[in-house]
């Protein structure tokens, strides 16, 4: 179980950053912070990295220690097949969920640098994802090993804006961010139905 929570937090987090009310905020930003002084870029970065960090470690450390005993094989199914299901239908029709910003909860958040704000916020269309593993870690009861999750969503999560921002952002590659965009939603519900599946099948 602690193998499976760390492999699908990493690549729910890289996932994360290619759904579409994510990818267009984050180039925006790596687009500013590529044209940064270097110093000044690299303080962003690790704020933008250590405040994701911090909220994901804190929000699956203290699922796992509030625990969940079991979940069904028909729970489980159903509950990907169905955040499968909202993905497709979120390409067709507007889902009117909003972002949860955490860092609203700070004094003076309106204050705070936009790395910190981006960092401390989770976009609506990464919260299944966010759930999925929030649900894995409650079943490993580990909050040790839950926040290792937190740790390997976050950096999956920002590792293509972190590239973006040292790297620059070329036509070519603004057009295949563009794609990328438009194909996850796609390729997210094919993860999750595929998981619904074997789980299904094999009753892991």
């Amino acid at each position: 179980m602690n193998a499976l929570l760390l492999v699908t937090a990493a690549g729910l987090g890289l996932l994360a950053f290619f759904e579409p009310c994510t990818i267009a905020t984050h180039t925006l930003f790596a687009v500013r912070a590529n044209h940064d002084a270097a110093r000044r870029r690299w303080i962003t970065l690790v704020q933008l990295v250590l405040s994701r960090t911090i909220l994901l470690a804190t929000l699956f450390g203290i699922t796992a220690w509030l625990g969940l005993e079991s979940i069904s094989l028909n729970t489980a199914t159903a509950m990907l097949s169905v955040i499968g299901a909202i993905y497709l239908v979120s390409r067709k029709v507007y889902l009117p969920v909003p972002h949860i910003e955490f860092f609203r909860l700070l004094p003076q958040h309106g204050h705070l640098p936009q790395a910190l704000k981006l960092g401390l916020t989770l976009p609506a269309c990464t919260l299944p994802l966010v759930a999925v593993v929030g649900v894995l870690s409650a079943l490993t009861h580990r909050p040790d090993m839950a926040m290792l999750a937190g740790l390997a969503f976050a950096a999956m999560f920002s590792l293509p804006t972190v590239w973006d921002s040292v790297r620059g952002l070329n036509a070519a590659h603004r057009a295949f961010l563009g794609k990328a965009a438009n194909a996850s939603p796609y390729v997210t519900a094919l993860l999750l139905w595929s998981g619904a599946f074997l789980i299904w099948k094999t009753g892991i």
